[in-house]
């Protein structure tokens, strides 16, 4: 398969995602894969066959997707003489809305490992209806309190474009919640600017007792 067409591939399957379901589901893997899907783009290099699956892969693909307690690692690899070389994982959602003075947060640790330049990563989330990308690829944490309410897919990928297989990206340590929104800091040095007023009068008012006495 031409390089080219090895740039060009991992985009397009980014059109694959279905109905948003309520919630992150199954985010520290727990249950397995149960509620993520893939995408899956092969060459078979002696035959000259290619193709792209989709769906419930993991055990269909077990050299490109496994397992390791909280975390998952998709890796590119050599499977029944077939190259698999474009990887995705992703899952549909809607996420939940939180209460009055809340935020929602999603945190998360990213690891890639390329053979070259000319591979690459990608983690992000996205609006199904206006594709809209929150850009993840960094990992860390996130701010999704704006996202709620819209249909979304959270999408991890992976592909080699120098034909070295053995590139890798490894998610772990999901965690969605939400979090009291702090006060601003104006707000902060106002009260704490009144809780200071009353101990001033009183300091004004002792000293004026001792200058009389």
């Amino acid at each position: 398969m031409k390089k080219t067409l090895r740039q060009c591939l991992l985009p397009v399957l980014l059109g694959c995602s279905g109905m948003a379901q309520a919630g992150l589901l199954n985010p520290d893997f727990s249950q397995g894969y149960q509620h993520w899907q893939a995408t899956v783009s092969w060459t078979d290099p002696q035959s000259g066959d290619s193709a792209t699956d989709s769906g419930d892969l993991f055990g269909t693909y077990p050299a490109a997707f496994s397992l390791a307690g909280s975390s998952v690692t998709l890796t590119t690899a050599l499977q029944a003489e077939r190259e698999l070389w474009s990887l995705l994982m992703y899952q549909d959602l809607q996420l939940d809305a939180v209460g009055a003075g809340k935020a929602l947060w999603l945190q998360f640790n990213l690891t890639a490992l390329l053979s070259s330049s000319d591979d690459f990563y990608f983690a992000q989330l996205r609006d199904l209806d206006t594709n809209d990308v929150l850009d993840l690829s960094a990992g860390g944490r996130f701010n999704l309190t704006s996202w709620i309410g819209r249909k979304l897919t959270l999408e991890f990928g992976l592909q080699d474009n120098d034909f070295v297989l053995g590139d890798s990206l490894t998610l772990s340590q999901f965690q969605l919640e939400s979090r009291d929104v702090p006060a601003p800091a104006s707000l902060l040095l106002l009260c704490a600017g009144l809780l200071l007023l009353p101990r001033a009068g009183t300091g004004r008012a002792a000293t004026g007792a001792q200058h009389h006495g």
